[in-house]
């Protein structure tokens, strides 16, 4: 291996409708979001018919999104707040896109920018927030821009490692790869990360959304990660990566989901219009639930079920990194 150095109001959806079988959805009125029932994890839906101008999301529509989900998901009176109690004690903040299918689904822009807006309320400073993405070749088509934003923070490329043996924190020990080494971003240059992947399909682990943002985004991987649905490449890597760099939010962009042809789907009609994001700190759950949104999309079109390729979200569940079981997970939705 030699890696590279260097309106408001609350309506309730179809009842259970994209919920596994005894899966709760739980609905309230804004910012009142409960805890889980009985230990239950929180999974918070977002969703509003005023999201898009043409092909643009509307930037004030993104941010009452993110501004309700977070205090509903923390428990707090406002977007603000939520913001200082996620963040409060970390300095340096890395925003894990996922532009893997550019040109035609990725990170919104509009998302990414506003969760800036938000990290800079709560007291980061804009230049000590990177925005970044492993490949820099996934930045051509997308209308992320590298260099600086507009608060100062970094848009840049990942793809930088720094292997040492006697540094256990630089590297991950996988079953099917060896040692495969750690982005420098979260390894040396920031102390926590949000995660902002996209929902889509993937025509071998069945799903990718916040696992598999983290696994194949933040270390250099090999094609034989994949092996055997990449389970459980996708469950090693994410473990480590916890104690790395921790990860107190994820934000899934659903505003736009492909439930056929990902990662990268050649074809437009994969692709629907969600107009929703979900807020959550455990990725499992998360992950659980944005399966059932693809099956739920795929069976409408008449597609197979993903379902039994998700190995590495049981695998995931079984190492302790989330709750997989569905009756444990509770949706709370709320329309803006």
């Amino acid at each position: 291996m030699n890696p590279k150095t260097a309106r408001n109001g609350i309506s309730r959806r179809d009842v259970l409708k994209g919920l596994a079988a005894g899966m709760a959805a739980t609905f309230v009125p804004p910012g009142l979001a409960p805890a889980g029932e009985d230990g239950k994890v929180r999974i918070i839906r977002v969703e509003t018919g005023r999201l898009w101008r043409g092909d643009r999301r509307d930037p004030e529509a993104v941010a009452e999104m993110i501004d309700r989900g977070l205090a509903a998901l923390t428990q707090k009176s406002s977007g603000a707040e939520a913001w200082k109690s996620l963040v409060g004690s970390y300095r340096r903040i890395g925003l894990k896109i996922n532009l893997l299918g550019r040109p035609r689904i990725y990170t919104a822009p509009e998302i990414t920018e506003e969760v800036t807006a938000g990290l800079v309320r709560a007291g980061i400073q804009g230049p000590d927030i990177v925005v970044w993405d492993r490949p820099e070749n996934h930045f051509p088509r997308t209308r992320y821009k590298l260099g600086r934003g507009r608060f100062g923070e970094s848009i840049e490329a990942g793809g930088s490692y720094a292997f040492r043996y006697k540094d256990p924190r630089s590297y991950v020990a996988t079953s099917a790869c060896g040692l495969l080494p750690v982005d420098l971003i979260p390894l040396t240059r920031t102390d926590a990360t949000i995660n902002l992947p996209v929902i889509k399909d993937h025509s071998i682990s069945g799903v990718t959304a916040a696992l598999k943002n983290i696994a194949f985004g933040c270390f250099h991987t090999i094609p034989q990660a994949h092996d055997n649905g990449c389970d459980p490449f996708i469950a090693e890597a994410c473990e480590h990566f916890l104690k790395v760099n921790p990860i107190p939010l994820i934000i899934l962009d659903a505003s736009e989901g492909c439930f056929d042809g990902g990662p990268v789907p050649e074809r437009a009609s994969g692709i629907w219009r969600e107009s929703a994001l979900y807020f959550a700190t455990d990725p499992v759950a998360l992950d659980r639930l944005a399966g059932t949104v693809i099956a739920r999309k795929r069976k409408a079109a008449g597609l197979a079920d993903v379902t039994p390729m998700t190995r590495h979200i049981d695998t995931a569940a079984g190492n302790k990194l989330g709750e997989g079981d569905p009756a444990r997970i509770e949706e709370i939705v709320i329309r803006v």
